[in-house]
């Protein structure tokens, strides 16, 4: 159920989703009359006034960041956008333009913010969560978890990255520790030369 009908091409109420209103955006017709119809609101129980309050956000949030990366797509360089910003948009500042573009840009095709948290939505597409944002968001999606619960799932991920990245550091070090002590302890030997003596070494050392 929409909260009001928009003129436009095609028929219908304002779309359910927030992909489906972005999807829709380009056959919105500028109308002088207010495209929103406030008396079905009256209507709808508290419940469902509350979740389409939410839904109304969510579409707003999205599509203020399509219309800031269609506009940036349009630039050269972050300086003549962010001229363009600072003439139209005084109440943006570069953080906020910022969390929006990556908000918009992380959550297209087939990926929807419907059941995240706004909020959620901009940690899991904050360039800082790019390698793990995939993970986090098929984790999470259609749980409707709360924000602090998706805050200790990213955690998680995060502590997942730096394990891998130690070992992998570690297993680096191992490796080029054990290789300089070869070269030290058989100056100019062979590889085969060296196996064949680790490996008597290593049957003196069962026996």
């Amino acid at each position: 159920m929409a909260i009001g009908k928009i003129a436009r091409p095609i028929k219908g109420e304002l779309p359910e989703t927030t992909q489906e209103f972005i999807a829709n955006a380009e056959n919105y017709i500028p109308n002088p009359v207010d495209p929103f119809d406030v008396n079905l609101l009256k209507k709808l129980s508290l419940e469902e006034l509350a979740v389409r309050y939410k839904e109304i956000d969510y579409q707003s949030q999205l599509f203020k960041g399509e219309i800031l990366l269609e506009a940036r797509d349009r630039f050269q360089s972050n300086i003549e956008f962010g001229q363009w910003l600072s003439v139209n948009f005084t109440e943006l500042n570069s953080s906020n333009t910022g969390k929006l573009i990556n908000l918009a840009r992380f959550f297209q095709g087939n990926r929807s913010l419907e059941g995240i948290p706004v909020s959620a939505g901009y940690l899991i597409s904050a360039p800082k969560n790019k390698e793990i944002a995939e993970d986090v968001y098929r984790e999470i999606k259609n749980k409707n978890l709360k924000l602090e619960e998706i805050k200790a799932v990213i955690n998680s991920y995060k502590q997942n990255d730096v394990t891998k990245e130690k070992k992998t550091v570690l297993e680096v070090d191992v490796t080029t520790f054990a290789t300089h002590l070869l070269e030290s302890a058989f100056p100019g030997k062979s590889d085969e030369f060296i196996k064949s003596v680790l490996t008597e070494a290593l049957v003196q050392l069962r026996m």
